[in-house]
């Protein structure tokens, strides 16, 4: 675990041969992640991709008191969540050549179906916290609240909201690997 930790900070210090190792331990967990919402190869690889690009730039912002692997599979999630909004708003034609309306209908109801569903499963794991974390939590992730805003807000120490989060990672991540 010492070693990850070095790897980590060496990361945040821009360190090209520390991402490859992380690279390398990751990857094949965040390609399964991947691959069992959007179950088609290419389409995996592209994210899994883009979620390391997204690691690089953001490496600035690494805690690295907290939870890599919870940053890691966040970062992931929200690409899946991304590339079904995207593939949702495509239109399926190409260039005035239109799909037959049936076999269009079918590709766009299959993107909200799987978008809905990991949808779903996000909420679920919401659901799963307890009610105090799940507050810290949705502050955190989805109003784009600062450990030290929240604290303000709820009226507790930022280390009480540091434990929640790190502990509300926990949760979602073993929720999402019980899949």
């Amino acid at each position: 675990m010492n070693h990850e930790k070095d790897l980590i900070v060496g990361l945040i210090n821009g360190d090209a041969q520390s991402f490859r190792k992380i690279y390398d331990l990751y990857i094949k967990k965040i390609y399964h992640f991947i691959y069992g919402y959007v179950k088609e190869k290419n389409e995996a690889e592209d994210i899994v991709q883009n979620v390391f690009i997204k690691i690089w730039e953001k490496r600035n912002v690494i805690d690295k008191e907290k939870s890599f692997e919870g940053f890691v599979f966040t970062i992931a999630y929200r690409a899946i969540i991304d590339r079904f909004r995207q593939n949702a708003s495509k239109p399926y034609f190409n260039k005035g050549d239109m799909l037959d309306p049936q076999v269009s209908s079918s590709v766009f109801s299959d993107d909200l179906l799987h978008q809905h569903e990991i949808e779903s499963l996000y909420n679920k794991s919401l659901q799963a916290l307890p009610p105090k974390r799940k507050e810290i939590f949705v502050l955190s992730r989805h109003d784009g609240l600062t450990n030290k805003q929240i604290a303000e807000k709820l009226g507790i120490s930022v280390k009480t909201v540091e434990n929640q989060m790190t502990a509300a990672l926990s949760s979602l991540k073993a929720f999402f690997l019980k899949l």
